[in-house]
């Protein structure tokens, strides 16, 4: 299924700006480094897990609280069991390939961004 540019403009001033955000990112293929797994693992989170979330209902939003907010994303999506995870991932050379930083159980915020 194509994946089409989607502009989000925000209505509530305390956000942090009134400037529309573009995310135009597809995430055909997660890459982890055995640090990324580690992480994940304490977390009790599979890389199995990790790699259904591209395949299932998905949103990819900007990580503005990350060190690299134009290289990074939080990857929100749900797994084949129904359990919905939060991924950092960073942008590799091949805009369609992530690299998986760590990742956590969604917060009930990041939930909400999810399609029914």
């Amino acid at each position: 299924m194509p994946r089409r540019r989607v502009e989000l403009r925000r209505r509530d001033p305390s956000w942090r700006s009134a400037r529309p955000v573009c995310v135009p990112d597809v995430v055909h293929e997660l890459l982890a480094t055995q640090r990324a797994l580690d992480k994940l693992g304490a977390r009790g989170i599979s890389d199995e897990e990790a790699a259904q979330l591209p395949r299932n209902p998905h949103v990819t939003v900007r990580n503005l609280r990350g060190a690299e907010p134009e290289r990074r994303r939080l990857l929100i999506g749900r797994t084949d069991g129904g359990r919905v995870l939060t991924l950092v991932i960073e942008r590799t050379v091949d805009p369609t390939t992530w690299l998986i930083v760590t990742g956590w159980g969604a917060t009930l915020a990041e939930r909400r961004m999810l399609p029914r």
